[in-house]
């Protein structure tokens, strides 16, 4: 299989890159200006179960990686996405 564009947002690797093409965001493009939560929400509901809350913050960094040019190292941590 080829490598999701995906995987070049930090903190995603191939299974959350198939997790977000699961849940509908095959791109890049495709999460600018996305509810991380909805993400999350159309994962839980794709796999049938309630997904690790880590999930979401990785979703909440994919976000922030797509809706902007320029980013701050600090936002690049998914552990610093946490609630």
């Amino acid at each position: 299989m080829a490598k999701s564009e995906l995987e070049q947002i930090p903190g995603v690797g191939e299974n959350m890159a198939q997790h977000l093409i699961n849940a509908g965001y095959p791109t890049i493009e495709s999460l600018k200006g996305q509810n991380s939560e909805e993400i999350y929400q159309k994962d839980c509901s794709y796999q049938g179960c309630q997904v690790d809350r880590c999930s979401l913050y990785v979703y909440r960094l994919a976000v922030y990686f797509a809706d902007n040019e320029t980013h701050d190292p600090e936002k690049l941590q998914w552990w610093n996405w946490k609630d």
